[in-house]
């Protein structure tokens, strides 16, 4: 009896939660990974928790919104490093009692920076949006959105 690769094991495996998915009328990407709750603009509520895709359409017509799509390639570069879970530890500080993560990329004004909270084990939380600012220590504006009354308001700045 022959071996399946793992390349077909990966393919089946696959299938399987696009099966289960479907019969559980869910998204496939939702039932194979990480979901995304978005808290709006200054407790403005939350979104459902969605699949990458979802989150990725939602926060490009967030920057669109706030005329800020230069952004939009940082934006989904940063999104693709907190869905694969390379979240940064962000200092002490904390929203909701969680641990703050964020994850970043682009340079400067193009750069879009996420500050998030792993809910449990396959959802994650984004709050406030931001960017990079340049200088010789770690500091983010708040630029896109962030949350009245807290260290992530609009136009705050985070310093590590």
């Amino acid at each position: 009896m022959r071996k399946l690769s793992r390349a077909a094991i990966r393919t089946g495996a696959a299938v399987g939660i696009a099966l289960a998915a479907a019969s559980a009328n869910i998204e496939p990407s939702a039932a194979a990974g990480r979901s995304m709750i978005i808290d709006k603009r200054d407790g403005g509520g939350q979104t459902r928790p969605m699949a990458q895709p979802q989150a990725e359409s939602y926060m490009v017509n967030v920057l669109k919104d706030q005329r800020q799509l230069k952004k939009e390639p940082s934006l989904k570069q940063a999104l693709n490093q907190a869905f694969n879970g390379d979240g940064k530890a962000t200092g002490g500080y904390k929203f909701k009692n969680h641990r703050v993560l964020h994850t970043s990329s682009g340079d400067g004004q193009t750069s879009t920076t996420l500050f998030y909270f792993n809910s449990d084990a396959n959802t994650m939380t984004l709050f406030a949006v931001g960017e990079h600012l340049a200088g010789p220590k770690t500091r983010y504006k708040i630029t896109v959105y962030g949350q009245a009354g807290t260290d992530f308001a609009q136009g705050k700045t985070i310093s590590l």
